[in-house]
């Protein structure tokens, strides 16, 4: 009886490790490219006819609670000059700028 007892509480511990293991192979994190994330859908607002760099650099500070804080950085698009944008292409990128910082920023 003891050893029926102990082969039983052997396999209850085993159990919990094998749907580990399980688990963790079965997690998909692919981006399957019919799925579109924010900064993809801003960029249907971009002019066409033109190549754009798009570039967010910035820095999250996880020790504060003050929110205003949490996220400081630079948003930079410019055009394949890879030169400051003029004012006229600055007007026509105003509505994906507009998108970036409603949805991703």
């Amino acid at each position: 009886m003891k050893f029926l007892s102990y082969a039983l509480l052997l396999g209850l511990a085993y159990i919990p490790f094998s749907f580990a293991e399980t688990s963790v192979n079965d997690v998909n994190n692919e981006i399957h490219a019919n799925e579109k994330g924010a900064l993809s859908k801003c960029t249907d607002l971009l002019p066409k006819g033109h190549s754009y760099t798009i570039s967010v650099v910035g820095k999250s500070d996880k020790e504060t609670a003050n929110v205003d804080g949490k996220f400081k950085g630079r948003f930079d698009v410019s055009d394949e000059t890879e030169k400051p944008l003029d004012k006229k292409r600055s007007e026509e990128v105003k509505p994906f700028i507009q998108c970036v910082k409603n949805t991703v920023l």
